[in-house]
């Protein structure tokens, strides 16, 4: 039935365009050129140790399907309803989105060993990568060390440098949280270590003249803080 067709029948009859809606829905849904379905493509770093919190980002390639209300004559986009690694699941609700798929905080909970990555749908559907994510031994980390911060003038963002320590050291990628003495501070949550070194960007509120610290936490409860220093007045 071609689109002019059914305008014509829609209107001599009242109805007639949802006698015309579901063909064209489903054609639309099922065809195109260079169509392909939704797939889980790619986990990504593969693996993570046991005593480091990281960032995994789950890739999805392929054009998102639809799935039609016979009811109602509509189409609704199916959406990820679930991302899971192992017995680790994430709901819609606790992942950011990106331009390939979705990031997830992976906690330190995870046990150790191969993991298969599953992605969830609304229609039900389950896409998986079995053993696609691995949790490895725990590194040897025994804390980490913050380089000597001269006096800041609150408001304005400088970098602090921040290094794992042990025998692991430039095996640890993680993150870690982040809090100041008699100061605000952002961001609480810090970017990626790359080879145990981490150079954060930070900004510190609070009333000049104070004498404050940084002090960091990594995901097992290991702590450090910074030297004092003194928020200037400008």
């Amino acid at each position: 039935m071609s689109i002019r067709g059914c305008h014509e029948r829609g209107s001599l009859a009242g109805g007639g365009w949802r006698l015309c809606l579901l063909p064209l829905l489903w054609a639309c849904s099922n065809s195109g050129p260079g169509g392909s379905p939704l797939t889980l493509s790619s986990v990504t770093p593969t693996s993570m140790a046991a005593n480091a919190c990281i960032d995994v980002k789950v890739g999805l390639t392929g054009e998102v399907p639809l799935t039609l209300d016979y009811g109602t004559s509509t189409a609704e986009t199916v959406t990820v309803t679930q991302v899971s690694i192992g017995q680790q699941a994430f709901p819609a609700s606790s992942l950011k989105r990106t331009a390939e798929g979705f990031t997830l905080q992976l906690p330190v909970t995870t046990p150790q060993g191969r993991q298969d990555v599953r992605v969830l749908l609304s229609d039900e559907r389950e896409l998986v990568l079995p053993g696609a994510f691995e949790v490895t031994e725990p590194l040897l980390i025994n804390g980490f060390t913050i380089d000597y911060i001269l006096d800041r003038y609150p408001g304005e963002p400088f970098t602090m440098v921040i290094r794992a320590a042990g025998v692991d050291a430039e095996r640890f990628y993680g993150k870690v949280r982040l809090s100041a003495g008699r100061a605000g501070i952002h961001p609480m949550e810090s970017a990626a270590f790359d080879a145990g070194v981490l150079e954060q960007e930070v900004t510190l509120t609070g009333e000049p003249s104070s004498v404050v610290f940084i002090q960091l936490e990594d995901c097992t409860g290991l702590r450090t803080q910074s030297n004092d220093f003194r928020l200037l007045s400008h």
